[in-house]
């Protein structure tokens, strides 16, 4: 993957998922929800594109609306966003939740806007996502204040049961994630910030949660790495987060900065490794604005627990370990001047030129789909399925798993 921009516009909280032998891509356009798609990953500057909600102003949850992820779950698609009441702003952030009756997802007269997830505790939510660990229990996890707080000062990650993909069960509320680690609080450690959940699937080195970290109105944005460690995602004592971020950005080396909201694909090319699209900006210190998606390939030795952080400037990855460094962003991140040098090295040690032996173009949905689809025996496809990030190297696949480092 090239790292480049893949499209010409800003579009913060990518989420793109495969089907149809399209790349379907969605991000943040806050008073709507769009979907584009390619035949091509990395190429999204002149797309089909289609308004599937686009609510009437003063209407409710028609405010900021934010990170739309795309699911295709036991053959029917869903979105799942967030908004707010008009007049009520940021603070009445809650899940809410799209469906279509038509196969293809461009139909935009096929959308339905169904409100709020049922079964959701009455408080702030965002960037929820769905996945499941085993091909039959579906849960969603989501960026919340904690239950009865409304600071705006703490941001954790949250997990439900889903007894459907309509509705949530109430009494299996559990928090997975605390923003506690000193590169996760921005503000000079005034405010927590956990968000931007995604489940990842790496055989053999990680299976759990990517999530951004960090304020995302900086260039210290970051993603972190929350592994399920047991058998039972619902048990807290199951996750166990990274001490060091999985992806990072440093000013000293150059842009882009601020990686974070990123989603998954599997490399059909070579086992263990992934493509992850996240945004970033181009110059340092540019805040909300500018913010593109990228696509960069990482691999199953980015993920180990007592890997270094990656550095998303540059693009030559080299495996290392037993990292003992913060991995904060720009200069900053917490800990003296060893562990800032420390993790400037980040895993990598130059800058290159993209490599040419696979042509970006090339990377298709229809190579993706394979991945996707032959790995699943039929067997299990009555239970939740999906197009999505969470079949990279799916729980369910019968494939015999190598031992997860974690554990």
């Amino acid at each position: 993957m090239s790292n480049r921009i893949i499209c010409d516009v800003d579009t913060p909280d990518p989420w793109i998922v495969a089907g149809n032998g399209m790349f379907y891509f969605t991000f943040t356009l806050d008073n709507r929800v769009e979907i584009w798609c390619s035949h091509t990953l990395e190429n999204f500057h002149h797309c089909q594109k289609a308004v599937v909600w686009q609510p009437a102003p003063g209407t409710p949850w028609s405010v900021n609306i934010w990170a739309p992820e795309l699911h295709l779950l036991n053959g029917t698609w869903y979105i799942y966003t967030c908004g707010a009441l008009p007049g009520v702003g940021n603070p009445g952030h809650r899940t809410t939740l799209l469906r279509s009756s038509s196969r293809d997802p461009m139909d935009a007269s096929a959308w339905e806007f169904l409100g709020p997830l049922r079964g959701m505790p009455d408080q702030w939510s965002i960037d929820a996502t769905v996945f499941t660990t085993n091909g039959r229990d579906l849960y969603c996890c989501w960026s919340g204040w904690p239950i009865g707080d409304s600071s705006d000062t703490q941001q954790d990650l949250f997990l439900i049961r889903l007894k459907t993909p309509e509705e949530a069960v109430p009494d299996t509320l559990v928090c997975v994630s605390r923003a506690q680690l000193p590169w996760e609080r921005p503000d000079s450690g005034r405010r927590g910030v956990n968000e931007g959940p995604t489940w990842v699937d790496v055989p053999g080195a990680f299976r759990g949660i990517v999530f951004s970290a960090d304020g995302s109105w900086t260039s210290d944005y970051k993603l972190g790495l929350l592994a399920l460690a047991g058998p039972d995602p619902l048990d807290a004592s199951c996750w166990a987060k990274r001490t060091t971020p999985l992806l990072v950005s440093h000013k000293r080396c150059g842009g882009p900065y601020g990686p974070g909201h990123a989603s998954f694909l599997p490399n059909p090319r070579a086992a263990g490794r992934v493509y992850c699209v996240y945004h970033a900006t181009a110059a340092y210190g540019e805040g909300w604005a500018n913010r593109k998606a990228r696509v960069i390939d990482l691999g199953a030795e980015c993920f180990g627990p007592h890997a270094h952080s990656v550095c998303c400037a540059l693009e030559n990855h080299v495996p290392k370990h037993h990292s003992h460094g913060s991995g904060g962003g720009g200069d900053g991140g917490g800990g003296g001047k060893s562990k800032r040098a420390s993790s400037c090295i980040v895993s990598v040690v130059q800058k290159t030129k993209p490599r040419q032996e696979h042509p970006d173009t090339s990377y298709t949905a229809s190579h993706l789909a394979l991945t996707l689809y032959s790995s699943t025996p039929a067997a299990e496809t009555a239970g939740p399925s999906t197009d999505g990030p969470m079949s990279v190297g799916h729980a369910g696949t019968g494939r015999r798993r190598k031992t997860n480092q974690w554990t």
